[in-house]
């Protein structure tokens, strides 16, 4: 990359950040700074953090990991009685990048915008994340003109198999899938076969413009409450061009039951041959004093900026990518 596209790059990541901050500001959040180093990283079996070891002045270490996502130390601050925040921070993520057909959209270190509201729900939280989308796209010049769709994946489910979503077992799934023309594994868990599924015959047909999917299956609502008929997750995820931008919830915050599904992360790591690290006692502690509803929303900073400068590769927005520090 030459000194002009270099130039050109930082400028732009700087237009994306100030963007960013003057959003939140006008509507009243406070930055906040939250560790990058931690002993309890996220637990979900799909997620590698990068792990390390603190060695104390008499020899002895303790485990650690770079944090895959800030949520645990922000619900903190909200359980603390803050009550509107975000933060923009790097996070850490590890997985094969160096395979010759590495994905374009992901690194191992990246960029993530990450806020929280308490007293919204996830409806708002939706008409929230479409107004940033478009704050930052008119700050490069460019427009959306139509709102964002909505789909409801529950009913675009059953449209595709005729299943509800909420009494399929992973049999039916199965079913569904080799019905569907794609192929499955033995050791499929239901969520690989809901992946499946979703990833090919829903989130390809999704409008390139902008849409919404939400309502998961509450087998993947790790860190979400529940709908009110216990059936789904209060969960989205918002898709422009094919690429995913963001994923958020309905916080989660009786501390009973996200020590219940930690246990199960946990188990379901050491399952799967992962390192499975300790459950957070300060979060389980602080959720009961986070209100319901709380909003909190994960945006991959990296992927918004491509998608604002036509970008065809996380690369290309990346002065130092993985695979060049690495090769």
């Amino acid at each position: 990359m030459n000194a002009e596209r270099l130039e050109q790059m930082f400028q732009d990541r700087t237009k994306l950040s100030e963007s960013i901050r003057e959003f939140f500001r006008l509507r009243g959040y406070i930055e906040v700074e939250t560790p990058i180093l931690v002993a309890s990283p996220d637990m979900s079996p799909a997620l590698s953090p990068f792990e390390t070891e603190l060695v104390a002045a008499d020899g002895t270490t303790r485990r650690g990991a770079l944090i895959t996502s800030p949520e645990f130390s922000m619900k903190k601050l909200l359980g603390e009685g803050l009550q509107k925040i975000y933060t923009l921070t790097k996070v850490f993520r590890n997985s094969d990048f160096f395979v010759d057909d590495a994905p374009k959209q992901h690194n191992p270190e990246f960029t993530m915008l990450e806020w929280y509201q308490q007293g919204m729900g996830y409806e708002a939280g939706m008409d929230e994340t479409e107004s940033l989308v478009k704050f930052c796209l008119q700050a490069f010049g460019k427009e959306a003109l139509q709102p964002f769709d909505r789909v409801h994946i529950p009913t675009r489910f059953k449209e595709l198999t005729g299943l509800e979503l909420c009494d399929a077992g992973a049999e039916d799934l199965r079913t569904a899938c080799m019905s569907l023309g794609l192929t499955t594994d033995p050791a499929d868990t239901w969520s690989d076969l809901f992946h499946r599924i979703f990833v090919t015959h829903m989130e390809t047909k999704l409008p390139k413009a902008g849409a919404f999917v939400y309502d998961f299956p509450k087998q993947q609502a790790a860190l979400s409450r529940l709908t009110p008929d216990g059936k789904y997750a209060e969960r989205f995820e918002l898709y422009i061009g094919g690429q995913e931008l963001c994923n958020a919830f309905s916080e989660l915050t009786d501390g009973t039951e996200q020590r219940r599904r930690f246990e199960e992360e946990q188990a379901e790591r050491t399952r799967v041959g992962k390192p499975s690290f300790p459950i957070d006692e300060e979060l389980i502690r602080l959720l009961p004093s986070v209100r319901q509803p709380t909003f909190g929303n994960a945006l991959g900073v990296d992927r918004l900026l491509m998608l604002l400068t036509g970008a065809n590769s996380i690369e290309d927005i990346l002065a130092f990518p993985a695979r060049k520090l690495f090769t």
